[in-house]
């Protein structure tokens, strides 16, 4: 037997139009595969190399329109604003069917479906629309369903597991679920391959959420906000695939994740404690908290995030305690870098000194920066002076830069503390106008004394400061 095709297969290849290779074989070209099979290929190509492709010929630019990303935005749909879409309800389904309608049978890499759930009438089409997605072999999904004022709807759109299958729950990779009802049968396992979701403003019980998020193994990215548990965020199971963590604006008593790669963690909303102790790997923390007292942030900020090398935090009310003495063993070992956002209240002026308290839990820190606001830090000679705390020394600190200077006692005594204890001190700025929030100064006449400020700075730090320091202050 052999695989060369006889002359006459040559020449009745050549008669239907075949190119014929070099060892007899017709040459079958990407785009004579059946439909169903290119559909397949092409859907599992990533979006950037998929887009490529389209340069190729017509046939696969054909393809490029065949495997779409279908994005439907209720206020561009309905050409109207977003009080009144409402309104045109019917108008943006019967757009959406006729579209789907035309992309039956067809790969769908996206579906994006954008409207304020305000209407049962969108029940059914919503489901309808989930089905086609499933059908269609769609990677990403969006439902955000949230209606500008969400705060006055309590109905929320319940997520149709039953339309999930096996197929399909593997299929997905990013999700966008907002204004959503997730309520997950027993038997549901997770979304094996999902590497991204973002969930927003769904009614959802702290055990069914922990169910759906420890059974998403592969997840990369994930961000929750403005969800009211009223209890834990706790994901026991290992998510050893986590990057990325964001909680935002949530009714939470505790976070608690178990992600050993964590890179990134943000978090804003009330004072909770947040436990990432096992996430080793942990590079950048967010933390901007409603009110809490500065010490009780520190001490629970210790426990739960131990291995964080970047941290930002900041508190809007922010309360300072008269406490400097530290004798608390556990250290921020891993933290280089300090960004502090400190609001003074007036009853809190003669206190700006005790925040040295959380330098003295970062012996490793390279770079300080704190960002001080409250204009009744103007010139106020009230508070403790740095020798009430004794010496803590930051060998490894390089940079310091202090924004919002108002040459307050404590400011200066903070300045001086570090200065004295910082051996390997580089540059120093001093910047005397305002980074951490908008500021204004409300007794009228010549504005804040800047100049003064600056006068006091430079008359302070210049003998302390070694000469070899960049010193600069604006």
């Amino acid at each position: 037997m052999t695989n060369n095709l006889t002359s006459q297969e040559t020449r009745s290849c050549h008669a239907r139009g075949e190119a014929i290779s070099k060892n007899g074989r017709p040459i079958i070209r990407f785009e004579e595969l059946p439909r169903d099979v290119l559909y397949t290929i092409v859907s599992k190509l990533p979006p950037k190399e998929f887009a490529r492709t389209s340069i190729l010929s017509s046939e696969w630019r054909c393809m490029w329109s065949a495997c779409p990303r279908l994005t439907f935005d209720g206020v561009a749909v309905c050409k109207c604003d977003r009080a009144e879409l409402h309104q045109h309800t019917e108008k943006f389904i019967h757009e959406v069917n006729a579209v789907l309608q035309k992309h039956h049978g067809m790969v769908v890499e996206t579906l994006e479906v954008r409207i304020d759930f305000v209407d049962s009438l969108l029940v059914h089409h919503l489901n309808d629309w989930v089905a086609f997605a499933m059908s269609s072999r769609t990677k990403n999904l969006t439902l955000d369903l949230k209606p500008k004022k969400f705060w006055e709807y309590n109905d929320r759109y319940v997520f149709p597991f039953k339309l999930l299958d096996n197929g399909s729950i593997s299929r997905l990779q990013h999700m966008q679920l907002s204004f959503v009802s997730l309520k997950p049968p027993s038997r549901f396992r997770g979304f094996p391959n999902l590497r991204k979701l973002h969930i927003q403003s769904l009614h959802v019980s702290n055990k069914d959420l922990e169910h759906v998020l420890s059974h998403c193994c592969n997840l990369v990215w994930l961000r929750i906000d403005r969800c009211d548990l009223n209890d834990e965020l706790t994901v026991d199971g290992s998510l050893s695939h986590l990057l990325y963590l964001h909680v935002e604006c949530c009714k939470l008593t505790k976070i608690k994740f178990h992600a050993v790669s964590l890179a990134t963690f943000q978090y804003e909303g009330a004072f909770v404690p947040i436990d990432l102790s096992h996430s080793s790997k942990l590079q950048n923390a967010y933390i901007q908290l409603n009110e809490a007292v500065f010490q009780h942030v520190l001490t629970s900020l210790l426990v739960g995030l131990p291995n964080v090398q970047n941290l930002t935090l900041r508190i809007h009310w922010q309360h300072l305690e008269k406490q400097w003495l530290w004798d608390n063993p556990r250290k921020f070992s891993h933290l280089r870098h300090l960004q502090l956002f400190m609001f003074s209240h007036p009853k809190d002026v003669d206190k700006v000194l005790y925040s040295v308290s959380f330098l003295r839990a970062t012996p490793f820190i390279e770079k300080l920066e704190v960002h001080f606001t409250g204009f009744h830090l103007w010139l106020a000679d009230v508070g403790p002076r740095r020798q009430d705390f004794g010496h803590c020394k930051y060998n490894y600190l390089k940079n310091m830069c202090i924004t919002g200077f108002k040459a307050a006692r404590g400011q200066v005594e903070f300045l001086l503390h570090v200065v004295e204890n910082a051996p390997a001190l580089e540059n120093v700025t001093i910047n005397t106008n305002q980074q951490a929030s908008k500021e204004r100064w409300p007794y009228g006449g010549s504005g804040p004394p800047f100049e003064e400020a600056k006068r006091i700075a430079i008359t302070s730090l210049s003998v302390a400061l070694p000469q070899n320091v960049k010193f600069c202050v604006i």
